[in-house]
């Protein structure tokens, strides 16, 4: 029914799968069988060079933003793993897999779940990043989950028995979200979301000790209605020489283009406003363009090919929309032939903007992608309503329910594609993965600090 070797391809037919909810269910089981939960929880380690790795994914970002990118990169063992979804990539395909396909987000590491906006203005918490998205496995997103929450948790300070109760819980809450969603109606999953007032509403009938992380969500939700493109007007943006508004440059993060990328951006623009929704067409039609920037961001995307583009309303208000390169999958770049890799990530950006409209519970409307200069790219608001929960803020016990509700979001993002119920059959009864998965991720974390060690050490010998 299914074929694991073709895992990193994103061919949406392998998740269409003439069945029943219940037979769906049972093929799970099956699975169960084959791979068992003391299996897929066994950590084989792993042998290969992280650093030749990291080289052969910045081969293809922008060198000069490199001694950046690595400075963040060298932050902290979690901004590390972090910037090198790559590797991790590369090593669940060596582990054991329980070969049940879905759309998965493919680095749904902690810091990347955060808050945006519906269409209807109302302030969304759930996974914001979908790079690495793919047809693959439930667990390689439970394990980037886990293994962040236990570097994230290091950097808090907090203690190894505090960590493994973190780590038992998100895979507990996994288990038992995916039991509930699987009683659920297909519309139901469908329309389901999880508004900044439901966490609020959550925190409410905890103790007092989660307080913290209440008072946190109040300070999101005044400052969230003040991110939209008239305040990144105001930060970013002076009035030039020619009377009309320019971005700020700050070199080399913030970078005019010059005149051959700034016609193919426009291009790619007239491109992605011809495919994008109707509705967002025509309202297009009332903005012309102002000003185009190379603007890079995060860790792991930091070096990508990242623009922004300034539209101004024909009644002066304005729009900004943040173009990102689309890359092929880091996994790809590292073990297909650079044909078939290169192939692979033609359609990154299409790729993206699917698992992002299926992955989250209401989509940016403007989202959208496009190719220029022989590379795909995907469209979207500039940091419209988007704020996320700063880790190394949290105490104790709101990081526990911080990474709880992740894990909980998690399973619902996975009952989004029709192949779920295999889930829900393959972890019926398997209460050991709670305490299995707690040894893998304690492995696997290690790895992440010799991996971070070496990359550290390479960076020594070539100064």
């Amino acid at each position: 029914m299914f074929d694991s070797s073709k895992l990193d391809i994103f061919d949406l037919k392998k998740i269409k799968i003439n069945r029943t909810a219940k037979e769906l269910e049972e093929a799970g089981k099956e699975k169960q069988a084959k791979v068992s939960s003391e299996q897929l929880a066994k950590f084989i380690p792993v042998h290969r060079d992280p650093v030749a790795a990291i080289q052969k994914t910045e081969s293809k970002m922008i060198q000069e933003l490199l001694p950046l990118r690595h400075e963040r990169m060298l932050a902290s063992k979690f901004a590390f793993f972090r910037g090198t979804a790559e590797l991790m990539e590369q090593d669940l395909k060596d582990q054991y897999q329980s070969h049940i396909p879905l759309i998965i987000c493919g680095d749904a590491h902690v810091n990347n779940y955060g808050f945006y906006a519906s269409p209807e203005r109302q302030l969304l918490f759930g996974l914001n990043d979908f790079d690495e998205s793919r047809i693959g496995n439930w667990e390689s997103d439970l394990k980037r989950l886990l293994v962040s929450a236990r570097l994230a948790g290091e950097e808090n300070g907090f203690s190894d028995e505090q960590l493994n109760s973190v780590l038992h819980l998100i895979t507990k809450t996994y288990r038992h979200r995916v039991k509930r969603n699987n009683k659920l109606s297909l519309f139901k999953r469908l329309y389901s979301s999880y508004e900044i007032h439901d966490m609020i509403a959550a925190i409410d009938t905890m103790n007092d000790s989660a307080h913290q992380m209440n008072k946190i969500l109040h300070k999101i939700i005044k400052k969230s209605t003040q991110s939209n493109s008239e305040h990144i007007v105001k930060k970013m943006t002076k009035i030039g020489e020619d009377g009309q508004l320019r971005f700020i440059e700050n070199a080399p993060r913030a970078k005019h283009v010059d005149a051959r990328k700034y016609d193919e951006i426009l291009q790619g623009f007239e491109q992605y406003r011809d495919n994008v929704r109707q509705d967002i067409r025509i309202f297009l039609g009332n903005f012309s363009i102002t000003d185009v920037i190379r603007y890079s961001v995060g860790v792991g995307s930091f070096g990508t090919r990242c623009y922004l583009i300034l539209l101004t309303g024909n009644e002066k208000s304005h729009l900004v929309l943040q173009i990102k390169e689309a890359m092929p999958l880091r996994y790809n770049l590292l073990r297909l032939p650079t044909k078939e890799a290169i192939k692979n990530g033609a359609m990154a950006g299409r790729r993206i903007v699917t698992a992002q409209r299926t992955l989250q519970s209401s989509s940016d409307p403007f989202l959208g992608s496009t190719r220029f200069g022989g590379r795909s790219y995907y469209i979207r608001q500039f940091r419209d309503m988007k704020e996320s929960i700063k880790m190394d803020k949290l105490d104790y016990e709101s990081f526990n329910l911080y990474c709880q509700v992740c894990s909980s979001l998690l399973a619902m993002a996975h009952f989004q594609s029709p192949t779920a119920p295999m889930i829900r059959g393959y972890l019926k009864g398997q209460k050991i993965l709670d305490d299995r998965f707690i040894e893998w991720t304690n492995a696997y974390a290690k790895q992440v600090s010799r991996d971070y060690d070496a990359f550290r050490n390479s960076l020594r010998t070539n100064e």
